[in-house]
């Protein structure tokens, strides 16, 4: 009998997905480690290092993932953003891609200024019939992707950009009703 095999192992659907992740990152950790060792002890070919670079690069993905998913990322940024950052799984982005008025994105940056108290929040998509603007928040114990009201404040600009499509109209803010921090125009 193997240990995948064994009576005290719950059905595999049985295990939740935090417990499921933790043990195959453990699990996976001792593998590399192993498979790290003796790749040391051969030579490489120039495929050998494109494929190993390839797996490297997979794993790095998938990390990635679960990593923002948990609690997001964080990145190098100007001082005047704030450095926190998320992504869409393929599930979540499906129901938001049927006539939605944007792309997906690669990352979602936190649009709030940085150092902000509270939750990060990402604009992701605006839906037709009424206009549903989606907004992705999360913080390091939970991320959701939530419905939000745009927020009601407008900037009067003195002098407007000849470029912007709001011509001498005022310049809305694009954050979310209730936001913390300064408006973003």
């Amino acid at each position: 009998m193997t240990h995948r095999d064994s009576p005290a192992d719950p059905p595999h659907d049985a295990v939740a997905p935090v417990t499921a992740l933790v043990d195959a990152c453990r699990h996976f950790a001792t593998h590399v480690r192993l498979l790290a060792d003796q790749l040391g002890a051969v030579e490489l070919s120039d495929d050998d290092v494109e494929l190993v670079h390839n797996a490297v690069h997979q794993v790095f993905t998938a990390a990635g993932l679960a990593a923002a998913l948990a609690t997001g990322l964080q990145r190098h940024t100007g001082e005047q953003d704030c450095p926190h950052y998320n992504v869409l799984t393929d599930a979540e982005w499906a129901p938001l891609a049927e006539g939605g008025a944007r792309e997906r994105k690669a990352v979602y940056g936190c649009e709030l200024a940085p150092g902000h108290p509270g939750t990060h929040a990402a604009h992701v998509q605006v839906l037709p019939e009424p206009d549903r603007f989606i907004w992705i928040r999360w913080d390091i114990r939970a991320r959701e992707l939530v419905t939000l009201p745009p927020c009601p404040v407008e900037r009067a600009d003195p002098n407007p950009d000849p470029r912007s499509p709001y011509g001498d109209e005022p310049a809305p803010c694009l954050l979310f009703e209730g936001h913390v921090g300064p408006h973003r125009y």
